[in-house]
């Protein structure tokens, strides 16, 4: 028998006569313990990409006048004027701080993509139903609605974000 032979046989004699050598059994669950609640609050990381989440309103005082912006890509599905219940409920909370009896302007935007005449039928078609959410929880504002079509965008229509800019519903009124 040569010398590596020899060896190979020692070793399967040793592994049949001595046992194999255990294996690592990893650890019970029941080894860590219950976890607290502020364990599971640092074990998790919450991510959100940029511009992931994106708020239905934004609100800007520039001077005496308050104006709310609402995102009508939240508000509305694709060429639609028709409000969700959620929607018109926000819309309600957003104008109880306007004073009583004040003039509110309402006024509908969009992009530039489809024709203007489709466009301004669905700006004014929005914030008809945003002034409808509006007067069911305020009926003492005086509201004046518009549609703007694609006239005064914020955002120039080149590209997909700033066409989402320009798609909007305006509340307006003195502070």
């Amino acid at each position: 028998m040569t010398r590596r032979a020899t060896a190979v046989a020692a070793a399967a004699v040793a592994v049949v006569v001595l046992g194999a050598p255990a294996l690592a059994q990893p650890s019970a669950p029941e080894d860590f313990g219950v976890p607290t609640t502020r364990m599971l609050a640092e074990s998790v990381r919450v991510w959100v990409p940029s511009g992931f989440v994106k708020a239905i309103e934004t609100e800007q005082t520039d001077g005496a006048e308050t104006v709310v912006r609402l995102d009508s890509d939240i508000l509305f599905t694709f060429g639609s004027a028709k409000l969700s219940a959620a929607a018109a409920k926000r819309i309600g909370e957003l104008v109880t701080k306007v004073p009583r009896a004040a003039a509110v302007r309402v006024t509908g935007h969009t992009d530039d993509v489809g024709s203007v005449a489709a466009n301004q039928v669905l700006s004014e078609q929005r914030a008809q139903a945003v002034a409808a959410a509006v007067a069911v929880t305020r009926p003492d504002l005086m509201l004046k609605v518009q549609g703007r079509g694609e006239s005064a965008p914020t955002s120039p229509n080149t590209s997909p974000g700033g066409r989402e800019d320009n798609r909007r519903v305006e509340i307006r009124y003195r502070s």
